[in-house]
This record gives structure tokens, C-alpha cells and sequence, in this order.
């Protein structure tokens, strides 16, 4: 696909304060001529949605390469062809007013890759942005009476706790698919977030939270206690909450919450641009595998937070962990980063076909290029063993 298919396009981007929107939003800048940038971003508590973007994105050292061939007039002035409106996809009608919906009317493709990635995430907060988040932009577009191209990252592990191969296919096409409906299924998850909540709240547990709070914090003042007490509260509806996703993936066939919703979401979003017709966006979905650092750009190992591998890798190289438990034999299917960036641009510039069904792209390595653990194992112990990292006492 050549960049020249997407320039010149404005592009509405979702999830630009994550890892992969990041990486995402700094490629467009630095490879697709006179791209025009749209990012849906929230507000914080303490920032504007326009000052997370400046600060939490085009201030990350993703940038660093762009910012260094531009020189800083040359990225100031790049940066101008980004613009960013406030809006949430946990929100219906995405919390846009009236100029964001201009905004998203105007664009010509939209890139959906928002979303909570937390295996743990709670059962209720994972199908508001993962399930409903693309339901939510198909909606939106067809009440605007816009058609642009509308690509959902979704993940490869929508495929389920199955074997054998994982075909791009639709999720409900798969012989084992467990036919759910995912209107229920939201249904369910609001109706189980409000009987936890209530439960949370009978006089006993109140009580218990209460002298949980005292004995923790001792003879303190009221107001310090009663916070305590409804913080001890909300930590058990949380609980309570990732415990139902839990089960209720594993019920029917899915690993954890995560996986579960963003199966009914490409389900959903699926059956959404389907019933617009010629009212709503065309559709395609990106499926991942496990996204890690980037192999080379903008640079090489570029990572943003603390993921996946991350945690156990510098556990080990720290002396806290001694060995890595797992099947020596076992793939893990980790992808670049870049390369997923490149896949979902790649699909953005397609010229798409009307076409009822999703146009479905996976980005994996365990089918061609499978890393083994063991591999990964002897690697991380190999570079460790002759740069070992040191404490302050050396």
C-alpha cells in the first residue's frame, strides 16, 4: 500500500494517549504527506483533553525522531495538523458537542483503537469502552450520515480458548462461537455492576468496612474514616466486578474479560455498520497478537509504560524472580509494535468495497515466525548475565 492512498486525508484517531496510538499518531505525522489528525481524547481532572495531547503525547520520546529531522519550528509546525476534541467512547454519542461532531463528520477515515486492555478490567468497565466503544462510533457516523472507512483495533485472542488454526474470519463465524447475544450481554454487565453496588451498601457490610477503616487508620477524625470506609467499598464492588468478568469469559469459551468483550465488540460493531447500509462507515478490523516494543521505528526497543513481558523480565534481572515458570515448548506471539502501526495503516489506505462483511487483518508471529519460551527464557538470561543491573550498592 502506498502512504499516498491516506495523504492528504483527516483521520479521526481514538486511543492516541496509549502505546499504540502513540506510535500511531507519530507515524502518520512523519510518513503520510499533509495528513490532517483528529484525536478524541478525555478530559482529565486536572487537564483539558488539547494538554494531555501536548503533554502525554507529542511530548513522549516517540517523538524524538520526527522532532530531531524537523528541528523544533518544524515539529511545531507539524503539530499543527493535529487537532484534538474532547469526547470519551465510554460515553454514548462518544460525549461530543456539536463542534466534535463536525469534526468527525469531516474526517475520511476513523481509527478506533481505544480501548481498556487490562485482562483484569472489571466486567462493566470492559463492555462500555470495549464492547460499546465501536458500537458507539458506527452509530454516531450513520447519524451524521457519514461513510468514512472505520478501522477497529481489535486483538487475535478474540479467537477464544480454542486449538488449530484462527482463519480472519468474523468471531461469530467460528463453529465453536458460543452465540451470544450482545445486547444481553450489556444488559447483564450494567444489571451486575447495580446488584453489586447494592450489595456493597447493606448495613453489615458497611459496618464491616467501617472497622476495617478504624483498625487501619486508628483514632482518626471522622472525615478521614468516612473516607476510608467508602474508598474500602468501592475497592470490594471493583473486586466483586473483575471477578464476574472473570467468569463470565471463562463460562463461554474466552480467557479473560479482556478477550470476551472485544469479541462481542467486533460482533456488535459488525452487526451495527450491517444494519446501517449506505448510512454507515465501511469496516475493517485489526487483530494483534501480544504488541511489544518496536523493532525499528520510530526507533528501536521504543516502548511506552510498563507491559506485558516488562514486569517479569526486570523482575528476574532484579533478583526478584529466580526462575520462569512455563512450557519451554510454548509460543508466545508477541508482534512489534511498528509493525502492527504499519498493518493498521496499511488497512486504513485500502480502498474498501461495499461489502457487508468486516475486512479482517491479524498481525501475529506464532504462525510463521513462532517465539518459543524457552527462547525467550535464554535470551533475557544471556543479556542480563553480561549487563547485569546494579543497586545502589552495587
Amino acid at each position: 500500500m502506498s502512504l499516498s492512498e491516506l495523504a492528504g486525508r483527516r483521520i479521526f484517531v481514538t486511543g492516541s494517549t496509549g502505546f499504540v496510538g502513540t506510535a500511531l499518531v507519530e507515524r502518520l505525522l512523519r510518513c503520510v504527506p499533509d495528513v490532517e489528525l483528529v484525536l478524541l481524547v478525555r478530559d482529565s481532572r486536572r487537564s483539558p483533553a488539547a494538554r494531555r495531547v501536548e503533554r502525554e503525547v507529542l511530548r513522549n520520546d516517540c517523538f524524538d525522531r520526527l522532532r530531531a529531522e524537523l528541528g523544533e519550528d518544524g515539529f511545531a509546525r507539524r503539530c499543527k495538523q493535529v487537532s484534538v476534541v474532547s469526547g470519551d467512547v465510554g460515553t454514548d454519542g462518544l460525549g461530543l458537542d456539536p463542534d466534535g461532531r463536525a469534526a468527525l463528520k469531516s474526517c475520511d477515515v476513523v481509527i478506533h483503537s481505544a480501548a481498556t486492555v487490562a485482562f483484569d478490567s472489571p466486567l462493566d468497565k470492559a463492555v462500555e469502552v470495549n464492547l460499546l466503544g465501536p458500537v458507539r462510533i458506527a452509530e454516531l457516523l450513520g447519524e451524521l450520515g457519514s461513510r468514512p472507512h472505520l478501522v477497529c483495533v481489535s486483538t487475535c485472542y478474540v479467537a477464544g480458548n480454542r486449538r488449530g488454526s484462527a482463519p480472519e474470519e468474523p468471531v461469530d463465524a467460528n463453529p465453536f462461537s458460543a452465540g451470544l447475544d450482545w445486547r444481553a450481554e450489556v444488559s447483564a454487565a450494567r444489571r451486575s455492576r447495580s446488584d453489586v453496588d447494592a450489595q456493597s451498601r447493606e448495613p453489615e457490610r458497611l459496618e464491616r468496612f467501617a472497622a476495617d477503616a478504624r483498625a487501619e487508620l486508628g483514632p482518626a477524625g471522622g472525615p478521614i474514616l468516612a473516607e476510608r470506609t467508602e474508598r474500602l467499598r468501592r475497592d470490594w464492588v471493583h473486586d466483586r466486578m473483575v471477578q464476574a468478568g472473570r467468569a463470565r469469559a471463562a463460562s463461554v469459551g474466552w480467557p479473560d474479560a479482556y478477550a470476551f468483550t472485544k469479541a462481542l465488540g467486533e460482533i456488535a460493531v459488525s452487526r451495527t455498520v450491517a444494519d446501517l447500509a449506505d448510512r454507515g462507515p465501511s469496516l475493517s478490523i485489526v487483530r494483534p497478537s501480544i504488541i511489544e516494543s518496536s523493532l525499528a521505528e520510530p526507533r528501536p526497543g521504543w516502548i511506552r509504560g510498563f507491559r506485558m513481558a516488562e514486569p517479569i523480565i526486570l523482575s528476574y534481572a532484579r533478583g526478584l524472580l529466580r526462575e520462569f515458570p512455563g512450557v519451554p515448548e510454548g509460543v508466545i506471539d508477541v508482534i512489534p509494535v511498528d509493525l502492527v502501526v504499519a498493518a493498521i495503516i496499511a488497512t486504513a489506505g485500502r480502498q474498501t468495497a461495499d461489502n457487508p462483511e468486516p475486512h479482517i487483518v491479524q498481525v501475529a508471529t506464532g504462525g510463521v515466525n513462532p517465539l518459543r519460551y524457552q527462547r525467550l527464557v535464554d535470551r533475557v538470561r544471556e543479556w542480563f548475565t553480561e549487563h547485569p543491573l546494579y543497586d545502589e550498592h552495587g
